[in-house]
């Protein structure tokens, strides 16, 4: 058992260290082309080393023991196109300093991106990256595509320009190579997508080495003539074997100038390795069925390109392909980044030797290949994902790179990450609740009559509730809701506007609102605020100055007391103020004219209150029945943070204490008298007395209950409507 695990981690390594050799040497004969192909050998070994760092680390660190990481494709044609940038601004510079330029950008990236990983995954700031939209991503990932195929391009025609690939397109040279090129990206583009098999990159990638050797010798050819005819890399013979680059000699001989000069192209480099990374990881989620810690895996991908940069190298991340191939060899420790390792340190004494026996065609159609299914994945097949605007944003900045260029591209991308963002975020609705007073009312128990009149006029007072953050884009969905609200046959005596569910505001939401209070301030609508935050506090003070004269703002402590500011409002309009001292008034509004209301009060014990007793206590024994003459009582509950939280109000006319009467046992909440009040109280005792000797006066007790607990209920479900509509 033994002994065939570590033939599956053997055969593993070999698989993925002859990939990382093929896509290695395609990399560095990207960076390192045209005037730079003398830093060829070094720019092979670098990134052979790369992957030889990358794969041991991420081996030994990551919490996903088969982790495989490699240097990504998505990075190399962001740093080619940097490369391009860099060398072309450097003028009269000599070759050796435009290869010391080209992996002091190296350096930066890769130190960059590390830095950036690390401390994304170190203060979890990793998950931000989620937030930029996807489109910009797939815009990016599909520009990085279309980078490797310039690239590949340039790279066969040693022209920079999209013109001048286009006028060397059918010089027999270029021919000779563009037609291999491209048919083998062609084959091994077809074979990945029909196996699975671990094999078929390798196998087709030494076929076409052979197959190319084997042409030659029957042509009578030798090596030398082929890299003549640019068919082989021309790789300087004083970089045989093993060469790196000199830190000292990078430091001295960079035009660190023009580093700077490209930065913003390289600080895509540090973003796309960290949507990649998490990319990647989420798929090891969906295909491992287990979580993954994505902020450690920034921290150790951090850590392993921190190393890498200090070398020059180029940066990479764990690889989503090659990490489940491995599992399905059945390497599932660690042994699958360690035996890829192994197999690329042993082949880095000899990087030059093979980089320059690939032939050119091999490392340029590996590019057409992979910038091939960059470009396919992200900005074709991804049209079946993608809503028909975010599509349509991803070609835009793929548009934006093949016309002016990579710097375009990421400045456009982020503008539409913003627009985007503004764009989706001001179609979330702000309104979370329209209604008037006849639906959502105060919890405040009141008359028949006050009902009565709030049922008739709740139209005058409307309530708007807000949600989410309001911002500039959003302030315009609260202008259409209060136009809504005051352009009905009867506008509105009161709007009130409730702020509870509203997480924040800018600057230029709170300045919309003065230009909603002036529509209110010339319909004669007053209007009121709820919650009493500092936000709305602000709110009300900028509507205190508006026109130069005080507008009809006020703020109440919550939607609750909002709601019952109007609605005393009204009813004193109306002519109830709700402070008759007459119960026999009440009952008659309540139960209608009845020859035995006289005897139904004697049956009831008057009692005074004055302001702040306690009427109820929780706890207490469900006995009695009150009718609340005149006064205000509150009900409230006392949580376990012993703060008091008022549930109810009742003024008079209100009937307190039936539904626990009715069900017995003891009182949940407690009643504390707010004003001056008079109540009448029936009691258990004095009820069963009536049931048993005056059954007609029983009856008409618990008919003034029965309406009480009717329009309860029927107030509720008016609320359960609202809440579903």
């Amino acid at each position: 058992m033994a002994i065939r695990k570590y033939l599956h981690s053997i055969m593993f390594g070999l698989i993925a260290g002859i990939d990382s050799l093929g896509t290695s040497v395609a990399f560095a004969a990207l960076i390192f082309s045209g005037t730079l192909v003398i830093g060829f050998g070094k720019g092979v070994s670098v990134i052979l080393l790369s992957c030889v760092l990358l794969a041991v680390y991420v081996a030994w660190r990551s919490g996903y023991r088969s982790s495989l990481a490699q240097v990504q494709e998505t990075n190399i044609g962001i740093l080619a196109a940097a490369v391009s940038a860099a060398t072309a601004s450097m003028g009269g510079a000599t070759d050796a300093e435009k290869v010391s330029t080209v992996f002091a950008i190296l350096a930066v990236s890769t130190i960059g991106t590390g830095a950036l990983c690390y401390l994304s995954g170190r203060f979890r700031f990793g998950v931000l990256i989620r937030f930029l939209p996807h489109s910009v991503i797939a815009g990016f990932l599909a520009g990085s595509g279309w980078l490797l195929i310039d690239g590949a391009l340039m790279m066969i025609s040693n022209e920079a320009s999209v013109a001048g690939i286009a006028r060397s397109a059918l010089e027999p040279a270029v021919l000779a190579v563009l037609i291999p090129a491209i048919v083998f990206a062609t084959i091994m583009s077809v074979g990945l997508r029909l196996t699975v098999s671990p094999a078929v990159a390798p196998a087709i990638t030494l076929l076409a080495i052979g197959l190319f050797y084997g042409l030659l010798l029957s042509g009578g050819l030798s090596a030398e003539s082929a890299r003549h005819l640019h068919w082989l890399p021309d790789v300087p013979p004083d970089q045989a074997g093993l060469t790196l680059p000199s830190p000292l000699s990078i430091a001295l001989q960079a035009d660190w100038q023009a580093v700077v000069g490209i930065l913003p192209i390289i600080a895509a480099i540090p973003l796309i390795t960290i949507a990649g990374l998490l990319l990647n990881t989420s798929g090891l989620e969906a295909a491992s069925g287990r979580d993954i810690n994505a902020n450690a895996e920034l921290k150790v991908a951090g850590q392993a390109n921190l190393a890498v940069g200090i070398l020059g190298g180029a940066p990479g991340f764990t690889g989503l392909g090659m990490t489940l191939l491995a599992g399905r060899l059945g390497v599932k420790d660690r042994s699958a980044g360690l035996a890829t390792a192994l197999a690329l340190a042993l082949a880095l004494p000899f990087a030059t030797e093979l980089a320059s026996a690939i032939p050119l065609f091999v490392a340029a159609g590996l590019m057409l290949m992979l910038g091939g299914e960059l470009f396919y994945d992200w900005a074709i097949a991804s049209r079946r994902t993608l809503p028909a605007l975010e599509w349509a944003v991803a070609l835009a900045i793929v548009v934006s790179m093949m016309i002016f260029g990579f710097v375009t591209g990421i400045a456009l991308g982020l503008i539409f990450a913003v627009v985007t963002f503004v764009y989706n975020y001001a179609r979330l609705p702000v309104v979370r609740l329209e209604a008037s007073s006849r639906e959502r009312r105060s919890r405040t128990d009141r008359s028949s009559t006050a009902n009565h009149i709030l049922d008739e006029n709740g139209h005058l007072i409307q309530i708007i509730e807000l949600q989410g953050y309001l911002f500039f884009g959003t302030v315009e969905q609260i202008v259409r809701a209060v136009r809504r609200r005051i352009g009905k046959d009867a506008p509105p005596r009161c709007l009130i506007l409730d702020f509870r569910g509203v997480s924040g505001m800018d600057s230029a939401a709170m300045a919309g609102f003065s230009k909603i209070f002036n529509m209110l301030a010339s319909e004669r609508v007053s209007v009121v605020l709820s919650p009493a935050t500092h936000d709305v506090r602000q709110i009300a003070e900028r509507a205190e100055g508006a026109r130069g004269r005080p507008l009809p703002v006020s703020v109440e402590m919550d939607l609750d007391h909002a709601l019952e500011a109007a609605e005393n409002e009204l009813l004193a309009a109306h002519g109830d103020t709700g402070q008759s001292r007459s119960i026999a008034a009440h009952l008659v509004r309540e139960l209608g004219p009845h020859p035995r209301l006289p005897a139904l009060i004697s049956a009831m014990r008057r009692i005074e209150m004055k302001a702040d007793e306690t009427l109820i206590s929780a706890g207490d024994e469900a006995s009695d029945v009150f009718v609340l003459a005149s006064g205000r009582v509150k009900v409230q509950v006392t949580l376990e943070s012993g703060r008091k939280l008022r549930l109810r109000s009742m003024t008079a006319g209100a009937v307190l204490g039936e539904v626990a009467f009715y069900l017995g046992g003891k009182r949940t909440a407690d009643v504390i008298v707010e004003e001056d009040a008079v109540l009448f109280c029936l009691t258990g005792e004095m009820l069963r007395r009536l049931e048993a000797d005056d059954a007609e006066l029983a009856v008409l007790a618990h008919r003034l209950f029965a309406a009480t607990l009717a329009e309860r209920l029927a107030l509720a479900n008016r609320l359960v409507q609202l809440a579903y509509a």
